[in-house]
């Protein structure tokens, strides 16, 4: 008598939602699906590229903390609420 485990439902991305490609480490806007394949194409535009299913999972929120996003954002990013890298100057 064997046991089976039921497979865990697969991740189905909505249109439009942001993505990683866990294959390729790439985050993508999902497209569609075609013929079994994911399409992705880059957040700010270029093209597509395809990604099995079993490669493709919600993309962590901006800002979520990480020490590696912190790195790589610019210095509006990495500034405080009103997006500014040094303090207004005091009024006389």
């Amino acid at each position: 008598m064997s046991i089976r485990k039921r497979a865990a439902a697969a991740y189905r991305p909505r249109v439009g939602e942001s993505v990683l490609d866990t294959r390729t480490g790439r985050t993508g806007i999902y497209m569609d699906t075609i013929g079994g394949e994911h399409y992705l194409r880059p957040p700010e535009g270029g093209r597509e590229w395809t990604a099995r299913p079993e490669h493709v999972s919600p993309a962590a929120p901006a800002g979520a903390g990480s020490a590696e996003g912190a790195a790589d954002a610019g210095p509006a990013e990495r500034a405080g609420p009103a997006g500014r890298a040094d303090p207004a100057p005091a009024a006389a």
